[in-house]
Parts: structure tokens; sequence; C-alpha cells
């Protein structure tokens, strides 16, 4: 008898393929735009897709949310990758995570709701991209040596508090330079 079809697991079959492509781009676009994750009927209405087509890649919006969350980490990844050879690179790469904290405030509201597992291996994930350029950028002097990767997590939750007080997203905004000066050195 075969094993069920994990929903971590990438569909084989090139329509099937397309066919989740189609559901993560719109559901993309919608948190790109600032919006809450759409439902997955909305997502089937978006896509020209059945339902049942939706369900199978997703069977909830906890696992679309995950998954959208872990497509925006493998693209955090790639940029990392890409500017490895430059450990200044970290603090435009954090400055980049801290914006798009701010500007995607309805994802991470729900992130925020989801059970506490969860939500930590979504931090982990998120840290775990930032190993690498964070050790780079420390070892090379522009991070301070007296903090860690795991401070990093009170940072964003620094930004979560001024995001969640703030008026508009310009206030919060205002608060990551703020937040990057207490990490890094002084630029010459």
């Amino acid at each position: 008898m075969p094993l069920p079809r994990s929903p971590l697991r990438a569909p084989h079959r090139s329509d099937a393929r397309r066919n989740r492509a189609a559901i993560m781009r719109a559901a993309g676009e919608q948190v790109a735009l600032g919006r809450p994750m759409p439902s997955l009927r909305q997502l089937a209405d978006a896509t020209g897709l059945g339902q049942a087509t939706v369900y199978r890649h997703f069977s909830d919006r906890r696992a679309l949310l995950l998954a959208v969350t872990r497509e925006q980490v493998a693209v955090l990844r790639r940029v990392a990758e890409r500017d490895a050879d430059d450990p200044a690179a970290f603090r435009a790469l954090l400055r980049g995570v801290l914006v798009h904290q701010v500007s995607m405030r309805p994802l991470v509201d729900e992130l925020r709701r989801l059970p506490r597992p969860d939500q930590l291996g979504q931090v982990r994930g998120l840290l775990d991209a930032l190993r690498v350029p964070f050790a780079r950028s420390q070892a090379a002097g522009h991070l301070k040596g007296d903090v860690v990767l795991d401070d990093l997590p009170i940072v964003f939750t620094m930004l979560q508090a001024a995001v969640d007080s703030a008026p508009d997203p310009g206030t919060a905004r205002r608060a990551i330079p703020v937040l990057l000066d207490g990490l890094f050195h002084a630029r010459p």
C-alpha cells in the first residue's frame, strides 16, 4: 500500500507542479500586497483551479501559510548566497528582513497565531538562513562581537512591538535603523 503524500513533499507530475506553483503565486501576490493569507476557496477562484485541487496541495490555511513562509525563507537564502562574498551585505540583508516584517503585517499576524511549535520552527528556519551571513559579518567586524544569532528574535519582537503600536507602517519603519545601529559597529 503506498504511503500518503506528505504536504511538505513537492508533487512530481508536471501539471501538479504547475498547479502548486499557481496556488503559491496567487497566495504570494496577496501577501505581497499586505493582505491576509487568502482562504483556499479564494485561491481556487483566483487560480481557476477546483477546490479539490487546491486541497490536494494544501490541507488547510496553516499548511499554505507554512509553505509560503518556507518559500520566502528560500528566497532569503538565495539572496544571502548571492552576497556571500560581501560580509558588509548582512546589514542590508537584515534590513530587508525587518522591512519585510513591517510590510507583511497580515502575514506576520497570522504566523503569530500559529501553535508555538510552528512559530518556533519558522523562527529557526529564518535564523538558519541568516546564520552564515551573520557569522561572516561578525568575523569581518561589521556586526558587534557581543551579539549572538539568537538575539535576532528579540530584535524581531522589538520591531513587532513598534508595528503593533504604530498608527502607520512608516512610523514602525523608523525603528529599523535604530535597531540595526544597536547590532552593528558605526559605519566609517
